[in-house]
């Protein structure tokens, strides 16, 4: 938006209790959530948070720049969580490192299943996968890209045996048990007859970690001979 456009916004719609962005962001989340990205328009998202057109615009530009900062509100938090716990398993040894390593990746993205609000993101993103997995893609890639980077680095520096390959692939694999874990916690309700509950943290970490730890310290699949042509 040019400058002066921009300012003409911002002086229509700042008030001395301007609580726009804050209802805005809370208002989007909830709608994207339930009806999806494509189907909630920004007339529809100003109407419902009870804010005008423009200030949606000086706030966020448009409505990808609104669901840009959903998103990232969300993810903010849990990666310098994450950050913080990698730097102190860092500072352990051994297997024990290497567990505290992956605790650090996986114990904040579970604390969201302890609250509605984290709950209503979980959702925001199962949608969000199913209707606009561009989108996804390149709002997962500018959120959490650095610090995945972060901790794949930590576990090839543990792991000298695995190529980097072989840690991105494993790193794939948990990330994937992380979402499921979050997504889908009523089959494994359900199948266990009842006696695993996924909404326990602790018991999840306590299952998960020692789990994933076994597989990172796998050896890696020899690779496979070349069929020979026949003669």
């Amino acid at each position: 938006m040019p400058k002066r456009n921009k300012q003409k916004v911002k002086e229509a719609v700042m008030t001395p209790d301007d609580g726009t962005r804050e209802r805005a962001l809370r208002t989007a989340e909830r709608l994207f959530a339930e009806r999806g990205y494509n189907g909630v328009s920004v007339r529809e998202l100003a109407a419902a948070a009870d804010v005008n057109i423009a200030s949606i615009a000086y706030h966020f530009d448009n409505k990808e720049g609104l669901l840009s900062e959903v998103y990232r509100r969300h993810c903010e938090p849990m990666i310098r969580e994450r950050l913080q716990g990698l730097e102190a398993a860092l500072r352990l040894r051994g297997k024990a490192r290497i567990g505290a390593i992956i605790e650090a990746f996986v114990r904040p993205a579970l604390k969201q299943i302890e609250d509605a609000e984290g709950q209503t993101f979980i959702r925001l993103r199962a949608v969000l996968s199913g209707e606009n997995s561009e989108l996804l893609e390149k709002l997962v890639a500018e959120n959490f890209d650095q610090s995945s980077k972060a901790f794949i680095n930590a576990l090839c520096e543990c792991l000298p045996a695995l190529s980097r390959t072989d840690v991105c692939w494993r790193f794939h694999f948990l990330l994937g048990t992380i979402y499921y874990t979050a997504a889908g916690p009523h089959r494994i309700y359900a199948f266990s007859n009842h006696t695993c509950d996924p909404s326990d943290n602790e018991a999840v970490i306590r299952q998960l970690v020692p789990f994933m730890t076994q597989a990172f310290l796998a050896p890696a699949e020899a690779p496979h001979a070349k069929a020979r042509r026949p003669r």
